[in-house]
């Protein structure tokens, strides 16, 4: 919930109102996304203690679950675009991320979006954008990463695989 964006960034989020402010162990939750040219990653991280691991896989996975259900609120979205933009446009003021950011649009794209263009583009994103992207990505099973010196505790990857089953396209 905090980080080098100050105090309260994210605050109003649906996995920070629904995950941290709802479960006392769950010490951090986010989603993540990384494009590539053919390809992109679209996920949720969180950590907590060892003995809540397969608490946290459940409740992150209803998440990401009902987003493929259902459409966020129009608050969701519009905040979820503003601290995108914001978020995006105040790590380009540093010199070091505009010269990466160049670079991965020019290798990725082919060319670069000014601000102005990636700003509209992010005002363009709608309800069955969201939802019909996370429904592709729950058509294929997810990768699961566990991290820590105990992972005892996690469930095993065919046990959570069923989790996903009933959203998973099926292959003949």
């Amino acid at each position: 919930s905090f980080s080098a964006g100050g105090p309260g960034k994210g605050m109003y989020s649906r996995l920070y109102r629904q995950v941290l402010n709802r479960y006392f162990w769950a010490e951090s939750a986010e989603a993540f996304t990384s494009f590539h040219s053919e390809s992109g990653l679209l996920g949720i991280s969180g950590s907590c203690l060892p003995n809540k691991a397969q608490d946290l896989l459940g409740v992150l996975s209803d998440h990401l679950i009902q987003l493929s259900q259902f459409d966020v609120t129009d608050e969701e979205l519009e905040r979820a675009r503003n601290m995108l933009k914001c978020n995006v446009l105040t790590q380009l003021e540093s010199r070091l991320v505009l010269f990466e950011d160049m670079g991965r649009q020019l290798l990725t794209f082919g060319h670069r979006d000014d601000n102005a263009v990636m700003c509209a583009k992010i005002d363009a994103v709608t309800k069955d954008d969201l939802r019909e992207l996370v429904q592709r990505a729950l058509e294929k099973p997810p990768t699961v990463a566990a991290v820590g010196d105990d992972v005892s505790t996690v469930p095993s990857y065919n046990d959570m695989l069923q989790w996903f089953q009933p959203y998973m396209k099926t292959t003949a």
